[in-house]
């Protein structure tokens, strides 16, 4: 056979190249300003300042007057928490308040409209039962794993922590948290692609689409290791710099107060167009990936005639 005949695979072809998550980022940059984006963020503003500020506000109804400009910063004892909860009455107010109503809210409103995100993205239908089987499917391939991994760190980290060297022991205690909520991250983008399975039809059987989907995430371990780290960390450290902005410069007017507020209600839209960031990166790796696994069994399927001799 001729060399300039013989047949090319598709790691030749520049669309059908197998491509880690990495070379999705910036194609998926604009995560939070879409459709469903703008939903993803409101929902994030419900889940963690609706609860806050209804509370704020059903107090300051209460009372007729809030003492959070004039005392911010102040401490308060385990003890005071345990007597109000206990003693004020608290139990009773905060479950019939409206905060809870909010967080329930805010949380129905980030789930579908991740999904919405997510399906549109990669050209599939966003039906509630691909959402909920793939939650199934989470569980059974990526539980044991990712918290066998994220329990090895933990532990090489507290060893390192041992050791008595200042910077060993800085490291591991902010790089334990860290850890687990990757682990959070990384079950994520493992129920996201398994729903996306879902949605799309395991056309090759269920154990084949396990393997698929257990496959998207462990074929690039390094790569979706850092977008998990990385992104925990980030969606940790906006509100912890802004949470010890509030304490270092205190309270003491209600400008103060509001501008604090303000701060914190960008910084939670921040978070939701990185959650929606990483939403279409993880859909649209998931499509390429898709397309290459369909190519490669299309080829496998195509009969191979021997060549006369």
């Amino acid at each position: 056979m001729d060399l300039e005949d013989r047949p090319t695979t598709i790691h030749a072809e520049d669309d059908l190249a197998p491509r880690g998550p990495w070379s999705f980022l910036m194609a998926a940059a604009p995560g939070g300003f879409t459709r469903w984006g703008w939903g993803l963020m409101a929902g994030w503003l419900l889940v963690l300042l609706g609860p806050v500020l209804g509370w704020a506000g059903h107090l300051r109804r209460a009372a007729g007057w809030s003492a959070l400009p004039s005392h911010w910063g102040e401490n308060i004892t385990t003890r005071d928490i345990w007597e109000l909860w206990e003693n004020g009455g608290l139990q009773h107010r905060l479950m019939n308040s409206p905060t809870v109503h909010l967080f329930g809210l805010g949380l129905v409103i980030v789930l579908w409209c991740g999904w919405r995100m997510q399906a549109e993205t990669a050209g599939q239908k966003a039906r509630l039962s691909a959402w909920l089987l793939g939650a199934l499917d989470t569980v059974l391939i990526g539980f044991i794993p990712l918290g066998l991994t994220a329990w090895l760190a933990d532990m090489g980290l507290a060893w390192a922590g041992r050791f008595g060297l200042d910077s060993l022991g800085w490291i591991a205690f902010f790089a334990r948290p860290l850890v687990w909520m990757a682990l959070v991250a990384a079950l994520n983008l493992q129920w996201w692609f398994c729903r996306l399975g879902r949605a799309a039809g395991p056309a090759r059987g269920y154990r084949a689409h396990l393997g698929d989907c257990f496959l998207q995430l462990w074929s690039h371990p390094i790569q979706w290791g850092l977008v998990s780290l990385g992104g925990a960390a980030l969606r940790s450290l906006l509100p912890f710099l802004l949470l010890l902005l509030a304490w270092r410069l205190g309270g003491g007017s209600t400008f103060r107060v509001w501008l604090f507020l303000l701060l914190q209600l960008i910084v939670t839209a921040l978070n939701g167009w990185l959650m929606g960031w990483l939403l279409r990166t993880a859909a649209l790796f998931w499509d390429h990936d898709a397309a290459v696994r369909d190519v490669r069994a299309a080829l496998k399927e195509v009969p191979c005639e021997a060549p006369a001799l």
